[in-house]
C-alpha cells in the first residue's frame, strides 16, 4: 500500500521543488528591476538580515570605483598641456634647455598666445623690456616660442609678466572659476613645476577687512596647509584654474585673473573697472544699530576721500554717506560685496546704481573707468 503512494510523494516534492525555485527566480527578477534576463550581480540588498538593517546596499559589486587619487593623476596628465616653461635664450649651433629646470613656469592666459608667468622677482619697466630678446617660451609639446610683447602686471597684482608669444595660436586656455564655485575645504592642485604638483586644500576666503575700495578686489584665499615657497598656479581636481599666487605669497584668486584676461582680448592692456569709492561693507559689521543691515556705506578710508576726486562715481553724482543697495538690480549684501560685483565688468561699462541718502532712494548711471 506504501508502494503505491510513493509516486505521488515523490511527484509532490518534485512540483514543490520546481515552484520554489520558480518563485526565487521571479523575485530576483523583479528585485533587479530588469526587464531582460535575469541578473544575479547587479545589487545586493542586505537591508533586512539582523544587525544589516540599516538599508545597506551594495550596488555593482564588479564596478570599479575611481578614487582621488586616481582623478588627481588624470587632473595633473591634462594639466601639463595649459602648462609652459620659460628660459634663458641661449646662443650657439648645439643649444638645447633642459627641461626640468626653467627660468620661470607660465599659464595659457588667451588662446592667442598671451600667457602668465610667475616670474622670480618684480620687473621694472626697463627689465621687462629686456625679456623680448632675452628669453623663449617652450609648450608641453617641446615647442619653441619667441616673445614679441611683455606686459608687467600692475604693482597690486604681485610679481607676475604678461608675455605674448609670437606666432603662437590655439593654446590650451582652462576655464576660470567663479567666485561661487571656490568653496572652503575643496582640494587643490599647486603646480609648482611642468611636473611638480602639491596637493592642498582652501582653508580659508574671505573679504579681507570692512573698509574696502571699489577698486581692488578684496578676496582673499589662503591654503590648509604650509604654502609653498616658490609660485604656484592653483587648480581644483577639474583642472579648472582657482587663482595664483606669487614668490611673496600674494593671491591673484580667479574672478581676478578674469578681469586681467578679459583687458588682454579686449584692448590688449591690463585694465581694471575703476568705480571710485571707498566704502564700508555693512553685512560685515555689527554693534552700531543706527546703521543697516547690508549695503556699501561711502566713508573716507585713511587719507582717501569716500568719494575719489573727478571718479566715475563722483561724476554721476555719488556722495560721502551715500550707501549704495544695488548695482544693476543686484542686492549688496553678505553675498554679494560691492568690489566683487564690479570684477566681473570691464572699463567703460555702464552700471546702475540703487542708493540711499538721508532715507531716501535713488538712482543713477556709472561709467566704469580704466585703472592699471
Amino acid at each position: 500500500m506504501k508502494n503505491n503512494y510513493l509516486p505521488i510523494i515523490l511527484t509532490a516534492t518534485a512540483f514543490g521543488l520546481i515552484a520554489g525555485i520558480t518563485g526565487a527566480l521571479f523575485a530576483n527578477l523583479y528585485n533587479t528591476g530588469s526587464g531582460g534576463a535575469l541578473a544575479f550581480n547587479r545589487e545586493l540588498n542586505l537591508s533586512n538580515y539582523g544587525a544589516l538593517a540599516s538599508n545597506l546596499v551594495i550596488r555593482d559589486p564588479k564596478k570599479v570605483v575611481v578614487n582621488q587619487d586616481v582623478k588627481t593623476d588624470e587632473t595633473i596628465r591634462d594639466l601639463r598641456a595649459s602648462l609652459l616653461s620659460v628660459f634663458v635664450k641661449e646662443e650657439g649651433a648645439d643649444v638645447y634647455y633642459e627641461l626640468s629646470r626653467p627660468f620661470a613656469q607660465a599659464l595659457a592666459a588667451t588662446t592667442d598666445g598671451w600667457i602668465m608667468a610667475a616670474w622670480p622677482q618684480n620687473l621694472s619697466e626697463v627689465e621687462a623690456k629686456k625679456v623680448i630678446s632675452e628669453y623663449v617660451v617652450i609648450d608641453s609639446s617641446r615647442k619653441l616660442y619667441e616673445i614679441d610683447q611683455v606686459l608687467v602686471s600692475p604693482e597690486k597684482v604681485g610679481a607676475f609678466v604678461f608675455l605674448h608669444l609670437k606666432d603662437a595660436s590655439s593654446l590650451n586656455v582652462r576655464r576660470l572659476v567663479p567666485d561661487v564655485e571656490i568653496k572652503t575645504g575643496q582640494s587643490l592642485l599647486l603646480a609648482t613645476g611642468r611636473d611638480s604638483f602639491l596637493l592642498n586644500a582652501l582653508g580659508s576666503k574671505v573679504v579681507g577687512t570692512a573698509l574696502n575700495s571699489s577698486d581692488v578686489y578684496p578676496q582673499e584665499l589662503s591654503l590648509a596647509y604650509a604654502e609653498s615657497s616658490a609660485p604656484a598656479f592653483v587648480f581644483n581636481l577639474s583642472g579648472e584654474v582657482v587663482g595664483a599666487f606669487d614668490w611673496q605669497g600674494q593671491w591673484l584668486v580667479a574672478p581676478e585673473l578674469d578681469a586681467y584676461w578679459r583687458s588682454l582680448l579686449k584692448t590688449r592692456s591690463l585694465a581694471w573697472p575703476v568705480f571710485g569709492v571707498n566704502y564700508l561693507n555693512l553685512a560685515a559689521v555689527a554693534g552700531n544699530e543706527k546703521l543697516p543691515e547690508k549695503g556699501a556705506l561711502l566713508q573716507n578710508k585713511a587719507e582717501l576721500s569716500a568719494v575719489l576726486k573727478n571718479g566715475p562715481a563722483d561724476k554721476a553724482g555719488l556722495k560721502y554717506g551715500d550707501i549704495i543697495t544695488r548695482l544693476n538690480g543686484v542686492e549688496i549684501n553678505v553675498e554679494n560685496d560691492l568690489a566683487l560685483l564690479l570684477s566681473s565688468y570691464n572699463p567703460g561699462d555702464s552700471v546702475s546704481v540703487s542708493y540711499s541718502r538721508n532715507g531716501t532712494n535713488l538712482q543713477t548711471e556709472v561709467v566704469l573707468g580704466a585703472g592699471k
